[in-house]
């Protein structure tokens, strides 16, 4: 039976997309499929080929998979190819790999289809199985092949695979440079990124955008500023800085590397074809470098002009140039245009939201965003942290309680922002609560976590159970050994942290600044004036650290304590930058220790001139003419305080019982 006009057609327009670049759009090929079927012609006159690769083009690879069962005959690898690469496209990793198991044959582009299904699932174990398969299939020295290898590796974390693959290549090709390059940036390998590009621009390979693309990155990871001014000097001489991508990784680079001149001068330079990457590159370079009032300022002058309209990355830069801004009124405007957009129910956004309230100080607002919002895992997240980085330990508590109610499932940030409210309320019994409740869930085999219940242990007051935990840690990093020295120190084991020091750079362990304040601490408490001045002195010559400010203060302290007061007063004076208020109070500090007006007067009168509503710095000048017996120098600091408008703030005592805490006022 001859096909009619109408199916003939029908076959025409069939085989003529299957051919044609444009797809035709999935209801049109449903509507030929019907017809073909219905009219008993499907399987004659060679119209299921064409039909399976009209499915495969226009987006339904499910279709074409159940015309693939259809065929009479075993169809040709290009048809399995064609059906991969369709799932593969459309993200369907699992399908595309179901099909690749049920395949007896390939050819060269069957193995990069498969290789990027096995990257998306990060299914680093199946990847090495189909790698086998294309050095058994003959295909292992095929360049297409390799690269998609070297891709498929450095998405499953394996750079060493990844750069064996890399090694072995006989063709090396500007897209198998650009690869190696791409994986080790996104594994957080920059320097060894910067080291392949060095590689590639020996070999004389010929860079082109993406190679750009991906060695930026790396630069700005590395805070690599001569490397990243090198790059786009090449971008220049090779004619392809007219690239947006290129010019928006540029603005990215020297905004990391703080460079902010420089990334203006590129976004200034890009008049006509800036997009919505190009501004919120350049927002967030001044968000990067505490340049609040310019991000929010660019940020308005995006609006203005209309050629850009900002999208979530670009807001959550804004509100954390909101959080820097005390008074909450930026936060408020910018959450007003989060749902101007409708971008209040993204996920960084929301997050971002209730962390730029909480820095604010707004914690009304904060909790009214969490309970308006969508509740999920990162959204309390963020709230709990807000409440611990404001000081308010219990009410974090109290919200973190509330999560467990409410079936709202704990992941690692979640422990990770609340352990620091525990430790910081120096409670044994919840600190205890919340070490069940972590073995429960199973979180203590992260080294972070068990070093943050190290933490609220130490603080609680137990250290035996801090070490006991501290011993089970199959890897002790520098944190995990700063907790632990940190929290002898604090209770007055001033040798015991010191011998865990020693012990820490025995096995390898390099100290960071952290580690040398918290020594610098013990040491002044516990009066071990000598051993103090020697860790100072490690510090820089031994592992290279720079002393700043904290490390100062704790050495001005320390001698300050043991009465040698004109000693600190000379540290301060040759220190290599401006003294901050927290040294001369130091200072100040130990001259009331020592009854030390002469040098009482000098600390007092620089904190008067630094932070002039600090009425702590007059009462402590104060206290010192009282033990003088200048009682006169007294009534003339008393009457500077009334004439400046300040008022002594009341202490205070603090007792908790059964959960129940009482402050009561002092005089």
């Amino acid at each position: 039976m001859k096909p009619s006009p109408l199916v003939r057609q029908c076959l025409a327009v069939t085989i003529f997309h299957s051919k044609n670049t444009a797809p035709l759009a999935p209801a049109a090929a449903a509507q030929l499929h019907a017809l073909l079927l219905t009219s008993g012609h499907l399987l004659r006159y060679h119209g299921l080929h064409p039909l399976f690769m009209v499915y495969c083009a226009c987006g339904r690879p499910s279709s074409a998979h159940n015309l693939l069962a259809q065929m009479p005959q075993p169809p040709p690898v290009s048809f399995s190819n064609s059906l991969l690469r369709s799932y593969t496209g459309l993200g369907c990793h699992r399908e595309a790999l179901a099909v690749y198991s049920a395949m007896r044959a390939f050819d060269h582009l069957t193995f990069p289809f498969v290789a990027k299904a096995c990257a998306g699932l990060r299914l680093g174990r199946h990847g090495r199985a189909v790698h086998c398969r294309a050095l058994a299939a003959g295909f292992g020295g095929d360049t297409y092949v390799q690269n998609a290898l070297i891709s498929m590796y450095m998405s499953c974390g394996d750079v060493g695979a990844a750069e064996a693959v890399f090694g072995a290549m006989r063709n090396r090709t500007v897209v198998s440079w650009n690869a190696v390059i791409a994986g080790c940036v996104k594994n957080g390998y920059a320097e060894r990124a910067l080291e392949v590009f060095g590689e590639m621009a020996a070999d004389g390979v010929g860079i082109d955008r993406a190679t750009v693309v991906s060695v930026l990155p790396a630069c700005a990871q590395a805070k690599d500023l001569n490397t990243g001014r090198a790059v786009h000097r090449l971008v220049e001489d090779k004619g392809l800085g007219d690239y947006v991508a290129v010019k928006n990784a540029l603005i990215d680079m020297y905004g990391k590397c703080r460079s902010l001149e420089d990334a203006r001068r590129v976004f200034d330079h890009c008049k006509h074809d800036k997009d919505v990457v190009s501004w919120t590159a350049m927002i967030g370079a001044y968000v990067l470098n505490d340049r609040a009032f310019e991000a929010i300022s660019l940020g308005c002058q995006m609006l203005m002009s209309g050629a850009a309209w900002p999208n979530g990355v670009t807001m959550v830069y804004l509100l954390s140039a909101c959080a820097s801004m005390p008074s909450g009124k930026h936060a408020k405007c910018t959450h007003a245009l989060c749902i101007r957009l409708g971008l209040k129910s993204d996920i960084a956004v929301e997050t971002a939201l209730i962390d730029a309230y909480a820095r604010c100080g707004k914690m009304k607002l904060m909790r009214l965003t969490l309970e308006r919002g969508s509740w999920r895992a990162e959204t309390w997240n963020a709230a709990l942290s807000g409440y611990t980085v404001s000081g308010r330990e219990k009410k974090a508590i109290e919200l973190f309680k509330r999560m467990i109610a409410e079936s709202v499932r704990p992941d690692s940030a979640t422990m990770a922002s609340i352990l620091p409210a525990y430790a910081e309320s120096a409670d044994l019994k919840e600190g205890k609560n919340i070490h069940c409740f972590l073995l429960t869930l199973g979180f203590l085999r992260s080294t972070e976590i068990a070093t943050g219940l190290i933490d609220v242990y130490s603080k609680a007051g137990d250290l035996d159970a801090a070490w006991a935990l501290f011993q089970w840690l199959p890897e002790k990093d520098v944190v995990a050994w700063t907790t632990i020295i940190a929290g002898y120190g604090i209770h007055g084991h001033a040798r015991t942290a010191i011998l865990l020091y020693d012990r820490m750079v025995e096995s390898g362990g390099k100290p960071n600044t952290v580690t040398i304040a918290t020594l610098l601490y013990a040491c002044s408490h516990a009066g071990m004036i000598d051993e103090g001045i020697k860790v100072f002195k490690d510090m820089r010559n031994v592992h290279g650290l720079m002393p700043n400010g904290e490390h100062y203060s704790c050495l001005v302290d320390m001698l300050g304590r043991a009465g040698r007061i004109e000693e600190a007063h000379r540290l301060i004076q040759d220190m290599p930058f401006e003294p901050s208020t927290s040294l001369w109070g130091a200072l100040l500090g130990a001259c009331v220790l020592h009854k030390n007006v002469e040098f009482g007067e000098v600390a007092a009168k620089r904190l008067f001139q630094l932070d002039p509503e600090n009425t702590g710095s007059y009462v402590l000048l104060g206290n010192i003419y009282a033990a003088a017996d200048r009682w006169r120098d007294v009534q003339d600091v008393r009457r500077m305080m009334v004439e400046r408008g300040l008022l002594k703030e009341p202490g205070s005592s603090l007792v908790e019982a059964r959960s129940v805490q009482c402050r009561t006022a002092m005089p």
